[in-house]
């Protein structure tokens, strides 16, 4: 063999040796890469920790509500993956194929956020088998506009600082509350009883609270004899929200104006506020709030 022979064959050694390693390399950096996917994916935030380094670099888009950088497996969980269940119940990414450069992965996605699917591409920087830094370039625009956010009309605080979205409750609920006021004007304590839950609860304008249908009865009872009281619905919000605990829960708040005749037969007006807890189509409980109306 030739001396240009032993020089081409040792090329093409070389060649396939370079070839092999960075086929190495690529399926090292892809397999960490995945890690953290498959982690996310299980809801696993221990494992999910585990595969970032400990100072490890996020950078999320402008256009949500989490938009900015942050550091550390921590930080991502508590103002990233937090707000990102609460805007997306249903939120899920799936990678569908991951490209290597050297040390740095390009993940090809599929986000799925409010019902609907978007595309998107990640870049992940992987140094010692872990995420040193990760980058998205989701939709930003066509995520949020499938979000809880979009449907919000406000927001409800916790004891720890904390709040979740209040979303647009169902217009039935607001005719509920017309058919339960009509009932009051109209007496009919039985469709009253018919409509409040089994351990409904009131707590009056003065600060009584009142327990279970025979207790309210007796209530409203007392009060027609007393003050012959009239309600005319002026305005009802339907709102539903996650409590505390991540219940559901189904609200009304509502405004109604009570005209009452006193023992001197003098009429008076009183603006009521009145937060309504529903469940099951039913009122559970009532919180009432008075103020008398000028004349």
């Amino acid at each position: 063999m030739s001396i240009r022979s032993f020089i081409v064959a040792g090329l093409f050694l070389a060649l396939a040796g370079c070839q092999a390693d960075s086929g190495n390399q690529n399926a090292a950096v892809i397999a960490a890469a995945k890690a953290g996917y498959d982690a996310f994916a299980k809801g696993d935030m221990e494992a999910w920790a585990a595969t970032q380094a400990p100072d490890s670099q996020w950078e999320m888009p402008k256009g949500f509500p989490y938009g900015g950088n942050y550091v550390g497996p921590q930080q991502v969980i508590e103002e990233v993956f937090m707000p990102i269940g609460e805007l997306w119940p249903d939120f899920k990414v799936e990678p569908t194929a991951f490209h290597a450069a050297g040390n740095v992965v390009f993940i090809e996605t599929k986000m799925t956020s409010g019902g609907v699917t978007s595309d998107s591409i990640h870049k992940v920087v992987i140094e010692n088998g872990k995420y040193a830094a990760f980058q998205v370039y989701d939709d930003a625009g066509f995520m949020m506009a499938h979000s809880t956010a979009s449907a919000s009309i406000g927001n409800q605080y916790f004891e720890d600082g904390s709040s979740k979205p209040l979303l647009a409750g169902s217009g039935a609920n607001v005719q509920i509350w017309m058919d339960y006021i009509a009932a009051h004007n109209e007496r009919d304590f039985e469709a009253i009883a018919a409509m409040n839950t089994e351990d409904f609860r009131g707590v009056a304008a003065h600060g009584e609270v009142v327990e279970g249908n025979a207790a309210h009865t007796a209530f409203l009872q007392n009060w027609v004899a007393t003050e012959n009281p009239q309600w005319r619905v002026w305005w009802v919000i339907a709102n539903d929200g996650e409590n505390a605990d991540g219940v559901m829960e189904e609200w009304l708040a509502t405004g109604n104006v009570v005209t009452t005749t006193g023992p001197d037969g003098a009429e008076r007006r009183a603006y009521e506020t009145i937060d309504v807890l529903l469940e099951n189509g039913k009122i559970k409980m009532l919180n009432v709030a008075s103020q008398t109306m000028p004349d």
